[in-house]
C-alpha cells in the first residue's frame, strides 16, 4: 500500500512540475530574480568601459597640455632673441618682458604638469583594471616626472642664458643654446608621447585597443 502511495505521490510531483502554468512560474520566478542581477552586470561593465575609454582619452590630452605649454616657453625665448638681434637697443626692454611672460607661462605648467596623473594608481583600482596595473602605472608615473625634471632644467638652461645681466644680441652662444635646448625638449616629448600612449593603453578596455 506504501509504495502504491508513493508512486502516486511521485507520479503527482512529476505532473505539477510538468504543467505549463508551473514551467510558467518557475521562468517568471528566475527571471524575477536573474534578469535583474545580468542587467546590473551588464550596465556596470558598460560604464567601466565609457570610464576607461575616458581616462585613456584624458591622459593623452594632459599630456598635449604639457607639450604645449612647454612648446610656449620655448617660443617666448626664440622670439625674445630674434627681436633683440633685429634691434639690439631696446633688448632691455624685451628682456624684462620675457621675465614677466615666462613667470607666467611656467607657472601655467607647474600648475599641471606635476599633478594631473598623480592619482592614476588610484584611478586604476576603482576602474578595476587587471592585477599589476598598479604597479606599473606607478613606474610610468615616476618616468614621467623625471622626463618633466629634464624639461625643466633645460628651460633652465634658457633663462640663465637669456636673462643674464650680460646677455649680448647676436652672440653665436645664444642660437648653440637654442639649438641644443630644442632637440633635447623635442626628444624628451616624445619620450613623454611614448608614457602617455602606454598609459592610455593600460586604461582601454579589452577589445578597444
Amino acid at each position: 500500500m506504501n509504495k502504491v502511495q508513493s508512486d502516486q505521490d511521485s507520479k503527482w510531483y512529476f505532473s505539477v512540475w510538468k504543467h505549463p502554468l508551473t514551467v510558467l512560474l518557475v521562468g517568471a520566478i528566475l527571471s524575477y530574480l536573474l534578469v535583474p542581477w545580468i542587467s546590473e552586470k551588464s550596465a556596470h561593465k558598460r560604464l567601466l568601459q565609457e570610464q576607461r575609454v575616458n581616462k585613456a582619452c584624458d591622459i593623452l590630452k594632459q599630456g598635449l597640455i604639457d607639450d604645449e605649454q612647454l612648446n610656449s616657453i620655448q617660443t617666448a625665448f626664440k622670439i625674445f632673441n630674434k627681436e633683440a638681434v633685429s634691434d639690439p637697443k631696446s633688448y632691455k626692454t624685451a628682456q624684462a618682458e620675457l621675465k614677466s611672460s615666462f613667470a607666467k607661462l611656467y607657472f601655467e605648467f607647474d600648475q599641471h604638469g606635476w599633478w594631473w596623473d598623480n592619482d592614476l594608481a588610484v584611478q586604476s583600482k576603482l576602474l578595476e583594471l587587471p592585477s599589476g596595473s598598479k604597479s606599473a602605472i606607478e613606474e610610468l608615473h615616476y618616468a614621467y616626472k623625471n622626463n618633466l625634471l629634464e624639461a625643466a632644467r633645460q628651460l633652465d638652461l634658457l633663462r640663465a642664458q637669456f636673462f643674464a645681466k650680460d646677455y649680448k644680441p647676436g652672440d653665436p652662444h645664444n642660437a648653440e643654446v637654442i639649438a641644443a635646448t630644442n632637440k633635447a625638449m623635442t626628444d624628451l616629448a616624445t619620450a613623454r608621447g611614448a608614457i602617455t600612449s602606454q598609459l592610455a593603453y593600460m586604461f582601454m578596455p579589452p577589445g578597444r585597443t
